[in-house]
């Protein structure tokens, strides 16, 4: 199937880049490297040449053309040879592989849970579980958008008529996979499975290359998947008694909440289900940690922290040469041996300044697969370049970043009307009402207390490099805490996400050394483990009993005639919609469900008084007008408008008498629903609408056919 070639022809490519720039711990970190650098790559190169042909029908088709051709040439220019393999490191910590096997096997098990636990087709209908399904809304329709409709130049599927503002490159591969080959469901799910395990690979790699043991890079990937605050003290609180609390775990069907007034509360801002709804994140993450192994490993082996069989052997050598030479000027000896080992030091940092080049890169393709992973990388990298040597490498890393970055960003994200003018960037306390320092601090205590603890030990207690890191990472919070980048302040929570993500290696190492202490060492490791970890245990069971939504897509009637009679470029005026045949079917709507343009900076209150007048318009003339000038094709009309808060003005009367009906859905399958088609010009089509109209109506209407939708 081509979308598996596809993936492995990325997987290739991306094999043959990272090899050059990298070394590796291991043919695992080898792997998801790889995966990490094809996919963004591959991504970028397909949606330019989608871009670049927007004009023919199928942009697509071309796109990956051109993919597969510019692929094969380079992977043929950088072909693997055996002499050209990937460096593995000589100095990973010593680790059982059959362990290494175990935690990853457990670990896809439980990745495939979530995505395929949540996301799955049945029967023509999109099926999913009720939590993913308001952010599945826009993220499915951009997604279809690509694989089965015209969306170069690319807009909003949600708000038609303005450039894109939304980080939506992941989305595209996953509509580019469809597009090749695979359903739905697999294309999403899939694509979403790897991008997790790549992540949890470069999370292990990077607790065992900075805490020099495996088993802290393995409790880490698992804290991932057991995310938690201290809600669960007041829900098991509240328990009668024992069997009523293991009663109330095992029936758990919402998130735990703290009690305290905090937005988002009710929706797990801090549980697991960020990372299956909120999917093109795990990108971001796997690219941020990435950059973070290869600065780790460069930090070390500059400083000489790590072990390395060859700097022992030139050691022990240099010491025999100095015993051996009778009289001849040691003094002079080891200063000529100091000033050749600085040349050769400042060779080897010269060497590596295009895998720092290489890594700014990475950064700079990111603002588009996800805009607030890009901030934290970037700042991330600022922190480092502050705490750390080798400031001039670091500089490299930050100026490639920017160059590669900021057309991307003037693009799409600093517009006339963008999300950032006209309010204040500074904003102190994130959602905690009445901002004090000592509520914030109670907030951040509550939410993140425990970890932070934790991670704070592990930090003062290892050696310098972790301490320096820990205190780079903690510019995530800070940004946090004191900034409102976007219309919608939730936004900030992604930064704490990726926090947590990296303070986990923290509070492995912490759980790994209170394990190795004799006698009660082991006991205490795991009651820690479960003081960290048993919210997100609990939630578990909430993310087991989650309802499920369906939604129709293929196999009924509307998508036959959506398929078979508009253009992939077509618009439609309906209802705010948040997901809809229509939209899956990759077709564009006017104006969807508000909060969506909202939150990506769009004039929403300027498109409010546009759609309003569309639908209340009496004038057959001036309705056309509108309508044509808004680049609307279609008409949508249902139950959801004709009983919502413009039912005394529609205009449906109007649009019936004067425009052709080409769908009318008698079977109340999708509420009533009838589409008429806007003319050119009012005229001819008064005339011929009423001949039209019962064409169209005996092809997909429900009177006198049999048939049942599916």
């Amino acid at each position: 199937m081509l979308a598996l070639f596809y993936l492995l022809t990325m997987l290739v490519l991306g094999a043959c880049l990272c090899r050059r720039f990298y070394q590796f711990q291991s043919w695992l970190h080898y792997l998801a490297a790889s995966f990490v650098v094809g996919l963004m790559l591959s991504t970028w190169l397909t949606y330019i040449f989608g871009l670049a042909l927007a004009w023919t029908n199928q942009p697509l088709l071309g796109a990956n053309i051109l993919f597969f051709l510019i692929a094969a040439l380079l992977i043929y220019k950088l072909r693997l040879r055996r002499a050209c393999l990937p460096r593995l490191s000589h100095s990973r910590p010593p680790g059982s592989m059959i362990w290494d096997a175990f935690f990853i096997g457990a670990l896809l098990v439980a990745a495939c849970y979530l995505m395929f636990g949540t996301l799955w087709l049945a029967k023509g209908n999109v099926c999913m579980a009720f939590v993913v399904w308001n952010d599945f809304g826009p993220n499915l329709s951009l997604m279809q958008s690509f694989a089965m409709g015209h969306n170069f130049p690319t807009e909003y599927p949600h708000f038609i008529g303005e450039p894109i503002r939304y980080h939506f490159l992941f989305w595209f591969q996953a509509g580019n996979l469809e597009f090749l080959g695979l359903n739905l469901a697999w294309a999403l799910n899939l694509l979403s499975l790897l991008s997790l395990i790549a992540m949890l690979i470069l999370l292990m790699t990077l607790g065992e290359l900075l805490f020099r043991s495996r088993a802290v890079g393995r409790i880490a990937a698992a804290l991932f998947f057991f995310p938690t605050t201290l809600s669960y003290v007041p829900f098991l609180y509240s328990q009668s008694s024992l069997p009523q609390a293991v009663k109330a775990i095992v029936h758990l069907n919402h998130w735990l909440v703290s009690g305290y007034p905090y937005t988002g509360e009710d929706v797990g801002a801090w549980s697991l289900s960020i990372f299956y709804v909120q999917r093109h994140l795990l990108v971001g993450i796997g690219a941020l940690l990435l950059a973070l192994i290869f600065l780790v490993d460069f930090f070390q082996r500059r400083s000489g922290s790590v072990p390395s069989a060859t700097r022992q052997n030139n050691m022990l050598e240099t010491v025999e040469s100095e015993d051996v030479a009778e009289g001849q000027g040691p003094v002079a000896q080891t200063s000529t041996s100091s000033v050749k080992e600085r040349v050769e030091s400042t060779e080897k940092v010269l060497g590596q300044i295009p895998s720092f080049v290489f890594t700014g890169f990475l950064f700079g393709l990111m603002p588009l697969f996800n805009s607030a992973a890009f901030v934290a990388a970037l700042a991330v990298a600022v922190a480092i370049f502050l705490f750390f040597p080798f400031r001039t490498c670091t500089l490299w890393l930050l100026i490639t970043a920017a160059v590669v970055s900021l057309p991307q960003i003037a693009l799409v994200f600093l517009r006339d009307h963008g999300s950032i003018q006209g309010r204040a960037i500074i904003h102190w306390g994130l959602v905690v009402e009445n901002p004090t320092i000592q509520r914030v601090l109670s907030y951040f205590s509550f939410t993140f207390g425990t970890k932070f603890l934790l991670g704070l030990i592990a930090a003062i207690i290892v050696a310098r490099l972790p301490w320096r890191l820990f205190v780079a990472f903690l510019i995530l919070p800070s940004i946090a805490f004191t900034t409102q980048l976007t219309t919608d302040l939730r936004n900030n929570d992604k930064f704490l996400y990726i926090w947590v993500v990296l303070l986990n290696l923290f509070v492995a190492w912490t759980i790994w050394r209170i394990g190795r202490i004799r006698w009660l060492g082991k006991p205490t490791a795991v009651a820690v483990a479960l003081i960290v970890s048993l919210g997100g245990m609990i939630e578990w069971f909430r993310i087991h009993n989650d309802t499920t939504t369906e939604v129709p897509f293929t196999q009924n009637r509307l998508a036959a005639w959506l398929q078979a009679n508009t253009q992939p470029t077509d618009v439609f005026l309906s209802d705010r919609f948040i997901m809809h045949p229509i939209l899956l079917n990759g077709r564009r709507i006017f104006y969807g469900w508000p909060y969506f343009g909202q939150s990506m900076g769009y004039p929403v209150s300027v498109r409010d008084k546009v759609y309003d007048r569309l639908f209340t318009e009496q004038n057959p003339t001036e309705l056309v007008r509108l309508l044509n000038e808004n680049g609307i094709r279609y008409v949508a009309i249902d139950n959801g408008l004709r009983n919502g808060y413009l039912k005394a003005k529609l205009n449906e009367g109007v649009c019936q008498q004067y425009f052709e009906t080409v769908y009318d859905d008698r079977e109340d399958r999708f509420g009533a629903l009838k589409i008429y088609r806007v003319p050119d010009s009012l005229g001819k089509h008064a005339r011929e609408a009423r001949s039209s109209a019962d064409s169209m109506v005996r092809n997909y209407g429900c009177e006198g056919n049999s048939e049942t939708d599916v």
